[in-house]
C-alpha cells in the first residue's frame, strides 16, 4: 500500500527508528504505521500539499484548489452552473 504525506519531517522519522525513540508523543497510529513500514507493507511517498487529495474533505480550500483535487478524484460539482 503506498502512503502519501505531505510532511517530510513524518516520513524521515517513519524511516529512522533512532529518532522514532526521540520523539516522545507517537500516537497509537504512527506506531501501527511504522510497523507496517517495516514489515513492508506500506511503502511512504512525498506529495506537495497542493496535489494531496485528502485536503478536499478534510481542510477549507480556495475554489481553484477544491475543484482541481475533485477532479483528480473523478468527481465533479453537480451544483455549479458550468
Amino acid at each position: 500500500m503506498k502512503l502519501y504525506y505531505d510532511n517530510k519531517s513524518k516520513i524521515d522519522v517513519a524511516h529512522n527508528p533512532i529518532l522514532q525513540d526521540k520523539i516522545k508523543h507517537i500516537e497509537i497510529d504512527g506506531h501501527f504505521t511504522n510497523g507496517k513500514l517495516d514489515e513492508g507493507l506500506v511503502c511512504m511517498s512525498y506529495i506537495s500539499s497542493q496535489q494531496q487529495v485528502a485536503d478536499v474533505i478534510t481542510k477549507g480550500l480556495n475554489s481553484s484548489s477544491f475543484h482541481n483535487l475533485i477532479s483528480k478524484l473523478g468527481m465533479e460539482d453537480i451544483y455549479s452552473s458550468a
